[in-house]
């Protein structure tokens, strides 16, 4: 059994969905952390895993939130310690940026569920769901020392790692329901994201292996 230490908004991208429904099946503890509350980077840097979950917060050149700073020095700190990472959408962002790579704010955004290019047997071209405007520069990774990108799809990198520290651009932790109150707690109306959970109900079960499978990869490293 481990500690998994999460840190998200209290409500926004908070539900933990699919992630949390593979934490209570191998017996895992999660303890949560939100960043409109006081946290200790220590209290996190002591969990077995680290989440760092997504936000309509950006790090990306020129919208960077000032809370971001915080976020960036904790992975920074992780990567010290040889013990996993996982960076979810907003949380693959700050990971790239802690890595001294690029995130930049394009005009149309990525969204679908879809299936992505991979790069290594070690990501599942999915479908997976996609949500984001900020990208993360491929190129602005790919020669760190370590850094391996797993996954891109639309100019982007989607999934990379290095070492025991992975990110995402993709979110693995929401089945349909958790999708459609994720982006309508930001605005967005049922007639844009239904289509998209609909195509994750008929992959229901597909998309439940893919994440859990991903998860123990992750956890496991």
């Amino acid at each position: 059994m481990s500690k998994i230490a999460i840190l998200s908004h209290e409500s926004v991208a908070a539900e933990l969905s699919l992630l949390g429904q593979w934490a209570d099946l191998r017996g895992h503890t999660v303890e949560r952390f939100y960043r409109e509350q006081t946290w200790d980077a220590q209290d996190l840097l002591a969990a077995d895993l680290i989440i760092v979950l997504g936000s309509p917060n950006s790090v990306s050149t020129g919208y960077e939130h000032p809370t971001s700073v915080k976020e960036i020095e904790l992975v920074k700190s992780r990567f010290e310690t040889d013990k996993p990472f996982f960076g979810i959408c907003y949380g693959s962002q700050v990971m790239a940026r802690a890595l001294g790579g690029e995130v930049e704010r394009r005009e149309v955004k990525n969204i679908g569920f879809k299936q992505i290019d991979t790069h290594s047997p070690d990501i599942d071209e999915g479908g997976w769901v996609l949500w984001h405007e900020d990208f993360i520069i491929p190129e602005s990774i790919k020669s760190i020392p370590g850094v391996e990108v797993l996954g891109t799809d639309a100019q982007a990198a989607i999934a990379f790692r290095k070492g025991k520290a992975w990110a995402v651009q993709f979110h693995p932790e929401v089945d349909a329901d958790a999708l459609g109150r994720m982006v309508e707690a930001i605005g967005v109306p049922p007639e844009k994201w239904g289509p998209i959970a609909d195509a994750m109900r008929d992959d229901e079960t597909g998309l439940r292996e893919r994440a859990f499978a991903l998860f123990d990869r992750v956890l496991n490293t």
